[in-house]
């Protein structure tokens, strides 16, 4: 998801098996007075798990009272959101708002922080791992963290230690694949490498979901660029110098690619894309009905892969329906719907294992070989820091 802009930013071996896991496997409620409803809400806007305030049912109770569960920076096509914000109102009757579905993760804690205390204040986010660690760190001269509440789903221990927060203010909950998405109705010859997008033919043509220091989609594709180029996860210059050589020859677009929808593959003024797999099998889907034929190609090296991270605001407006929104995205109907729209799932192990993973849905992830990179927490965070310092002198 593209996710913001500015001073924002917006989405181990054992992730690595994870997903590579995945491949080999496709082979009632009552109602709540006002009096009870804001006692219920004082309860829920400090519990960490589901049983601090009575369990499920004084959940469910306690969300539907409040009626509504603020969003922000999830665009429908992103990772299946149009599906998850349908699907999750209608199950349990409340309205949801989508403030900013194009925004970057950098934005989200900007939202965060400056719309406390009012209607639009968001009440989950899903961020990039370095955002997910500024939340809880703070950032310089913008807040003091911690911003998320700490908040731990039944599921919180399907997940290794290395994919949560250790004091609960945050946990992964999907990832994909940095691939490249082409327009295959105008390029003839598979881009299969980063090296193939320096050829003539892509002229004023690659484009990124939005810029790297403000958009996760953006950063980890200048990861993934780095390590196809001798650079390594402790190393993303090499990253950064293959997208200004992509600048000079004239084949970098600087237009946001996918970050609010498909128009500039539509009309075709971008004709390569560097994204996430589910955001790519997204297009593919939607540019068919512009007569556009859109082809993925994990590029050939290291697959480079990153998971999203979801919390709750410290100021979330409806605590018990952003907890609530936390238990169905973790539960497997949750986690299903992001691998239905072509992303890998936190849980994927433990659902394989009690086989509750949609099989039909694996089977579309575009294919990839040898066990995915992911930086580490202090690996994403120096390389964020040193793409904020370089991307514009070098890249602009």
């Amino acid at each position: 998801m593209l996710r913001k802009s500015g001073a924002q930013w917006r989405r181990s071996v054992a992730a690595g098996a994870a997903l590579t896991t995945l491949l080999s496997v496709v082979d009632a409620t009552g109602t709540v007075t006002t009096a009870s409803a804001a006692s219920s809400d004082a309860c829920w806007a400090t519990a960490v798990t589901i049983s601090a305030c009575g369990g499920m049912s004084a959940l469910v109770a306690a969300a539907k009272a409040e009626g509504t569960l603020n969003l922000t920076a999830d665009p429908p096509t992103w990772a299946n959101y149009s599906s998850i914000i349908k699907d999750f109102g209608a199950k349990y009757g409340l309205h949801i708002n989508d403030f900013n579905p194009g925004g970057t993760s950098a934005e989200e804690l900007s939202e965060i922080t400056l719309d406390k205390g009012k209607s639009n204040e968001p009440d989950v986010v899903d961020v990039g791992t370095s955002f997910a660690i500024e939340a809880v760190t703070g950032e310089p001269g913008l807040f003091k963290g911690p911003i998320f509440a700490k908040y731990e789903t039944q599921e919180w221990n399907e997940l290794p230690a290395t994919w949560k927060n250790t004091q609960g203010y945050w946990a992964y909950d999907y990832s994909g694949v940095l691939s490249i998405g082409y327009n295959a109705s105008v390029i003839k010859t598979a881009p299969t490498s980063f090296a193939s997008l320096l050829l003539p033919e892509f002229k004023n043509a690659v484009g990124l979901s939005n810029n790297p220091t403000s958009s996760n989609a953006g950063f980890s594709a200048v990861y993934a660029a780095a390590l196809d180029n001798g650079g390594s996860l402790n190393n993303i210059q090499p990253g950064i110098n293959y997208f200004k050589h992509l600048k000079a020859v004239g084949n970098y677009n600087p237009v946001e690619a996918g970050g609010n929808g498909d128009a500039p593959m539509a009309d075709k003024t971008v004709l390569a894309t560097l994204d996430w797999t589910y955001n790519q099998l997204s297009w593919q889907q939607e540019l068919r009905s512009h007569g556009i034929s859109w082809k993925i190609v994990v590029p050939a090296g290291t697959p480079f892969a990153a998971y999203y991270a979801m919390a709750i605001s410290a100021y979330a407006p409806y605590p018990a329906a952003a907890r609530l929104f936390l238990e169905y995205m973790y539960s497997p109907t949750g986690q299903n719907l992001w691998l239905e729209g072509g992303a890998v799932p936190a849980t994927i192990t433990t659902m394989q294992k009690d086989g509750t993973v949609n099989k039909a849905a694996a089977a579309l992830i575009p294919p990839f070989k040898g066990v995915p990179a992911i930086p580490t927490n202090a690996q994403a965070t120096a390389a964020k820091a040193l793409v904020v310092k370089e991307w514009s002198s070098a890249v602009g």
